[in-house]
């Protein structure tokens, strides 16, 4: 909240509040994993994954990590298969919720214009203005740009849909969550909403035990159509046509500047 008697917040100062934003929410998505180890096998499982995490960090941070190096070989080396299957899935996890979390503030920055936030395309034609290239030289090379993402599906792909699907139903929650609307008691049925996709996602059979067949291949190419490039193109487009419409120039409407192959099957 501001008011006529205090300056607007600095972008640094938003940009730090953004991150201590980002932070609180890892952080609680990694509390709420560490609950569904729990619950799923055990407080061991959870104190297991506890200690390679600080000795993890010790190593990083050590200036001769021998030692540190010597005590988690030791860990790791005294694991049975099961005990390691599931440290290395329960690390797995947890990376999957932290970017699902980064990527929600990412879109909340971009949607309220904040300090990480920017028109890239309109900084780099600023770059290009600058260096001495023209404006009509800048509307010919977009107007005759021909880029074509590739999708392929790997035959060890392992985010399966099952799990994609459920990852989103946490952005999903993460943005209501964000909302300074949220009451309380909202805030905490989300989170008990949170928690079930966790359990729901550590339940899910994450890695693929047969190579997908075309169909299947397909259909993976098809959610990230329909999930994520039909949302970002329109306002890709959008944006290209504003910085040209900026310096005089315009994309031609014959022209698709994206085209999209697939090595799928």
């Amino acid at each position: 909240m501001t008011s006529t008697a205090h300056p607007k917040e600095s972008i640094p100062a938003r940009a730090e509040t953004a991150d201590a934003a980002l932070r609180a929410d890892i952080r609680r998505l990694g509390h709420q994993l560490g609950d569904t180890l729990v619950r799923q096998h055990g407080q061991p499982l959870l104190d297991t994954v506890e200690e390679v995490r600080h000795l993890a960090q010790r190593l990083r941070q050590a200036g001769s990590p021998t030692g540190v190096t010597a005590e988690l070989t030791d860990l790791l080396a005294g694991l049975d298969g099961d005990r390691a299957i599931h440290l290395v899935r329960a690390f797995t996890v947890y990376f999957h919720l932290a970017n699902i979390a980064e990527q929600e503030h990412r879109i909340e920055d971009l949607n309220v214009g904040g300090a990480r936030a920017g028109n890239h395309f309109g900084q780099t034609v600023r770059s290009l203005l600058d260096s001495g290239v023209t404006a009509p030289e800048i509307g010919d090379l977009v107007n005759r740009s021909d880029f074509r993402p590739v999708f392929t599906a790997h035959p060890t792909e392992a985010s399966r849909r099952s799990i994609l699907n459920k990852l989103a139903t946490i952005a999903d929650l993460l943005k209501a969550r964000g909302d300074a609307r949220c009451t309380q008691i909202e805030r905490e049925r989300i989170d008990r909403r949170i928690d079930e996709m966790i359990e729901a996602i550590w339940q899910t059979d994450e890695i693929r035990h047969e190579r997908p067949d075309p169909f299947d291949e397909a259909k993976f190419v098809l959610y990230y159509l329909s999930q994520t490039v039909s949302e970002a193109l329109p306002d890709l487009f959008d944006t290209i046509a504003a910085t040209l419409g900026d310096i005089g120039e315009n994309m031609r409407p014959d022209h698709v500047p994206i085209r999209f192959g697939s090595w799928v099957g």
